[in-house]
């Protein structure tokens, strides 16, 4: 431990139910704890130590369940006592607060089970400072957790919990400068996928992206699993194409949606991603109804996954809030959304799409656009 016998306590949630991979998915969760908050993790039965580092940056790591700043003490019950009465007393300005004692004893050869000392801790700070004892939301929390040492805090914070990204696999989130797809994206590093991403833009030149809100958008995104890929893509040889198409109004957005899969199909096969992510929510516009997104699934082989396909836009709204793209998303830009139809049609008919791309040779649009990929690595 550190001369200062200060520390930071993780535990984690879902991993521990992973059996015979649970030692893989920690090694993992500890990589990315020192990727992103720097310090050095010490692994343990069920939880984690970090000396050093940023305890403030755990909360943009999947897979911590909870975190606290902790003081380390050996497992003797009158040092441990002495370091709590020490701590409360710098606590105990102004009128007498209510306390709560919340003990845990993972370690079954302390001399107290949980409760007993729990209840000696409460009687010390009772006749030493006077405070009143109430479990229920008292003003001053008191956790002890006597494991291989005995950790003690006062406050708990609440990770993001899910799994570390990096034990799902790898996807390619197409994203867009809107609220949704950057949530989407979010969500699967949540559930343990490593994130590339992949924009469709109206510029030119790839590197114009980056004096735009996008770059901002991906720099926020990465702070959740760090060395994101972003592949950028200009539309304009399908937006050219589509200009010269005849009789396809209404059929834009889902010609487009097409056009964005197939295309990001080939990115993802290429470069080691097994999934596409997309930010639809069932519904929420005319280009996200059952049967569009089926007629635009059904444009690739890989699997599609769509983790807001049931989620309304104010759910969205507080996930972007809580994750800090909300602001950026909100900020004007034209992307791959200022393709829209006067009259979209919500149930388009496969053939009439068919025909319309064989008109605009899309497989001919899609090597044109692929040429122009740019990768950036963050």
């Amino acid at each position: 431990m550190t001369t200062n016998n200060k520390c930071v306590l993780i535990h984690y949630g879902e991993l521990s139910l992973k059996g015979r991979n649970r030692a893989d998915f920690e090694i993992r969760l500890i990589e990315n704890i020192e990727k992103i908050a720097g310090g050095r993790v010490g692994r343990h039965r069920g939880y984690f130590v970090m000396e050093g580092g940023d305890s403030s940056l755990l909360i943009k790591v999947p897979g911590i369940s909870w975190y606290a700043e902790a003081i380390v003490a050996e497992n003797d019950p009158e040092t441990i006592i002495a370091l709590i009465r020490d701590e409360v007393g710098r606590m105990s300005q102004g009128p007498a607060p209510s306390f709560g004692v919340f003990a845990r004893r993972p370690n079954k050869k302390f001399p107290h089970t949980s409760m007993e000392f729990a209840r000696v801790v409460g009687d010390m700070v009772t006749a030493d400072y006077g405070f009143t004892a109430r479990l229920r939301s008292p003003d001053i929390s008191i956790f002890i957790e006597i494991a291989d040492k005995t950790y003690i805090f006062f406050e708990k914070k609440e990770g993001l919990r899910g799994f570390p990204v990096g034990v799902s696999g790898r996807v390619l989130s197409l994203i867009s400068g809107g609220i949704d797809s950057p949530v989407s994206s979010y969500l699967m590093m949540k559930r343990g996928c490593r994130v590339d991403l992949v924009h469709f833009h109206v510029f030119a030149e790839n590197a114009a992206l980056r004096s735009t809100k996008m770059d901002l958008i991906f720099r926020r995104l990465n702070e959740y699993q760090r060395e994101t890929r972003v592949f950028l893509v200009p539309y304009y040889p399908f937006e050219s194409s589509l200009l010269r198409l005849t009789g396809a109004a209404g059929h834009e957005l889902v010609l487009f949606r097409r056009f964005m899969v197939s295309v990001s199909e080939r990115i993802a096969l290429r470069n080691g991603c097994t999934a596409l992510v997309t930010g639809d929510s069932l519904g929420q516009v005319a280009s996200q109804t059952i049967e569009n997104m089926s007629l635009v699934r059904q444009a690739v082989s890989l699997p599609v996954f769509q983790p807001l396909i049931t989620y309304d836009k104010q759910e969205i709204v507080d996930y972007a809030k809580k994750m800090g793209t909300y602001e950026l998303s909100i900020e004007p830009y034209k992307d791959c959304c200022s393709i829209v139809s006067a009259n979209p049609r919500t149930r388009a008919r496969m053939d009439r799409v068919l025909e319309f791309e064989k008109c605009m040779k899309i497989q001919d649009v899609i090597g044109e656009t692929l040429d122009m990929v740019t990768l950036c690595q963050l």
